[in-house]
């Protein structure tokens, strides 16, 4: 019987364990309205912190296009290899263009999220229905990144900020 009981106990606790399980990444988003007085306008900011509560590296960019039900493989593919205008990413990045450019959001703007760090995505907007950013940013394991590059980024190339403002639209 007591046998009976530990096994018992020991399910018990495992199940419960799992449940108070955090998940590996946290996305606390957070919407703040004002009126501009400068302005006039009605103005919206909608906060997105990522905390990374995993052991592995997370990464995450802004895609110039929605990215709706598309899969990590094909995100990366269109972050890295896809040209915009004359060049894709991994070419700026081999010609070490990107060392003399500003970081350009949907273009060269990657941030690496290490275990137990926080990154804020702030989205300013006057139009309460616009989802245009909050549609285009990406998540992934770093680990997915340096699998499909067969390498991994330099630190370099990296957003440093804890943080970055996104306007318009």
């Amino acid at each position: 019987m007591k046998t009976m009981v530990y096994i018992f106990f020991s399910f018990f606790m495992f199940c419960a364990m799992n449940l108070n399980a955090q998940s590996p990444i946290e996305i606390d988003t957070v919407s703040l309205r004002y009126v501009n007085g400068f302005t006039n306008q009605h103005e919206i900011v909608d906060e997105y912190q990522m905390t990374n509560h995993s052991n592995e590296e997370y990464i995450t960019w802004v895609s110039l296009e929605p990215i709706k039900n598309k899969s990590n493989l094909l995100l990366m593919r269109e972050f890295f290899l896809q040209a915009h205008g004359d060049f894709s990413y991994l070419h700026l990045m081999g010609d070490c263009i990107l060392d003399e450019l500003p970081v350009n959001t949907g273009y060269s703007f990657i941030k690496k999220i290490a275990p137990g760090e926080t990154f804020t995505y702030f989205i300013v907007k006057t139009d309460p229905e616009s989802n245009f950013y909050s549609e285009r940013i990406v998540l992934m394991k770093e680990s997915e990144l340096t699998q499909f590059l067969k390498t991994q980024l330099e630190e370099r190339y990296f957003f440093k900020p804890s943080n970055i403002v996104l306007t318009g639209k």
